[in-house]
């Protein structure tokens, strides 16, 4: 997945690129709130008004969906199903009950496996090109 963004800060090597949300999305609001805009710190060269094209593995993209939303999902009706199990006597408590604490506990495993994730660069976005400034009007895409 490819997106360009403008660069609004340049600091070394590192970029911060700014992304307006497309209209693709309409009005979901299920990523960063919402807002109209998001940013992403990567690496590379780069001045600020000047364009960068960065790019996402579709895979990483679906594998952070499914950690984000199927995961707890699952976790949640698993646990909802087990509650009702152990607590036949009041089966819409033990739903509750279940259902909160596998959520939790998916909440901390998927927290957990964050710290690791956010070391590891397969899970970072990455530069791919930087479209100068007096470009900025005409974007080219490869």
């Amino acid at each position: 997945m490819e997106r360009i963004g403008e660069i609004i800060s340049a600091r070394g090597n590192r970029l911060v690129v700014q992304f307006c949300r497309g209209d693709e999305c309409g009005s979901c609001h299920a990523c960063e709130g919402g807002q109209k805009t998001t940013e992403v710190t990567v690496f590379g060269q780069g001045a600020v008004g000047d364009y960068a094209a960065i790019q996402m593995p579709t895979s990483t993209v679906v594998k952070a969906s499914l950690l984000a939303y199927i995961v707890p999902l699952c976790a949640f009706f698993l646990g909802m199903l087990l509650g009702q199990l152990i607590l036949p006597a009041n089966p819409n408590l033990g739903a509750a009950v279940g259902g909160i604490l596998f959520l939790a506990v998916a909440w901390g495993i998927i927290t957990l496996g964050e710290r690791k994730r956010r070391n590891d660069p397969r899970w970072h976005p990455v530069l791919i090109r930087v479209i100068p400034r007096d470009l900025r009007d005409h974007p080219k895409k490869d």
